[in-house]
């Protein structure tokens, strides 16, 4: 048996009021955890929101990537074109030749006895090196002194020493009876006088 005394008097008492100690730390407990639940609650519905979102552009971009892809490619050709011009302008303010005379030159001064198989007239460029004019011709020949009389018109013509200097005999050799292989070459620095 337990035996309870106050000793208090009663205006010694203090009230308590309505809501005891406990009552106050179970409602504090229970609207913390309805905030982090609503919290909780509103970070899904924001996170399913950006979900949703993310969805809406993905479907969005995967319909205008054939578009952006042909837009990618015409801005591509358009650059190339620029730079085209670029280079066409540039052309036509230098130093620069008439293919199609000094082709035509060369022409008329092969003999019909020569077969060219390979032709090269243009500018060639090493790494750090000044540009040159080339003109390059090799094939076959009828006879020895053939390849020497292409080669001693080529130099009478104006427009091909213009372009590229003196043509000079590479090589000259028998491939089978009457038939040599020739190489003609001719170099000039570009940027000289014509």
């Amino acid at each position: 048996m337990s035996l309870q005394i106050n000793l208090l008097k009663k205006m010694e008492r203090r009230y308590q009021g309505i809501v005891s100690m406990k009552v106050i730390v179970l409602s504090s407990i229970s609207l913390l955890a309805a905030i982090t639940v609503l919290v909780f609650l509103l970070a899904g519905i924001s996170r399913m929101r950006l979900n949703s979102n993310l969805d809406r552009t993905r479907r969005a971009s995967e319909r205008i990537e054939p578009q952006a892809n042909l837009i990618r490619a015409a801005q591509a050709a358009a650059a190339a074109n620029r730079k085209t011009l670029a280079d066409l302008k540039k052309w036509e303010q230098e130093d620069h030749f008439d293919m199609f005379s000094i082709l035509r030159a060369v022409q008329s001064r092969i003999p019909q006895r020569m077969t060219l198989e390979h032709l090269y007239a243009g500018t060639e460029q090493a790494i750090g090196a000044d540009p040159f004019y080339t003109l390059r011709l090799s094939g076959r020949a009828q006879g020895e002194l053939t390849t020497v009389e292409a080669k001693r018109q080529l130099n009478e013509n104006d427009e091909v020493r213009g372009f590229c200097g003196e043509v000079k005999l590479v090589s000259s050799q028998r491939d089978t009876g009457e038939i040599w292989i020739f190489a003609l070459d001719a170099r000039r620095l570009a940027g000289g006088a014509k």
